[in-house]
């Protein structure tokens, strides 16, 4: 016990710097294919993003208690992240799983379960480092559950310390962030899918 508290305060008094490149090495030896630390101000915010999730009405909408209209409002988001300085954004990256003759659809979901895994570990491990208003978030909607209880009108979440919204229902304009930090993604998706996460700090 006297170890792992000594362990959890070195932990906290580390300089952001250390702190970040820390968790970022971290991510990189879970299997993040890209991470990277951008300015609160490198955030593309757009209430177009949202509005979006309306027209075409997104399968999601109001079947998800990650997505609209169940989340804070793109105001309130805005207003939040203001008082943040930085963010860490990190990436999966997969190829496509080749489409069967017998099912042409193409699974573009399955790397998004390793990346709210690794959301939720960097948010966790930013908390460790003093970060206490860390927020993790997600690319797409939330997909712990096979079926959220939102489609039957529930409204508590199975997981509410896992689940976490996603970048879209913020407001967030994900190509644009990704495109100013740098990163790679592309549309439409050919041979590969990318996943992309972010956490506030």
């Amino acid at each position: 016990m006297q170890r792992a508290d000594k362990k959890k305060t070195a932990a906290g008094t580390a300089a952001p710097e250390k702190a970040l490149k820390d968790i970022m090495a971290r991510l990189r030896q879970q299997g993040a294919s890209a991470v990277k630390t951008i300015n609160i101000s490198d955030i593309v915010v757009d209430e177009r993003v949202r509005l979006k999730c309306q027209i075409p009405v997104c399968d999601s909408y109001n079947k998800n208690l990650m997505c609209p209209p169940h989340v804070p409002s793109v105001a309130v988001f805005r207003e939040a992240l203001a008082g943040y300085a930085g963010a860490i954004l990190l990436q999966i990256t997969a190829p496509l799983p080749e489409a069967a003759a017998d099912r042409p659809s193409i699974d573009v979901y399955a790397p998004a379960k390793k990346l709210h895994e690794l959301v939720n570990l960097a948010e966790k491990w930013a908390f460790e480092y003093n970060f206490r208003f860390a927020t993790g978030l997600m690319g797409g909607c939330c997909r712990l559950c096979d079926e959220c209880v939102a489609i039957q009108g529930g409204h508590f979440c199975r997981y509410p310390f896992k689940a976490r919204p996603s970048m879209e229902a913020m407001g967030i304009d994900v190509v644009e962030t990704v495109k100013a930090a740098g990163l790679p993604i592309s549309f439409p998706i050919v041979n590969e899918v990318t996943w992309t996460g972010i956490v506030l700090i």
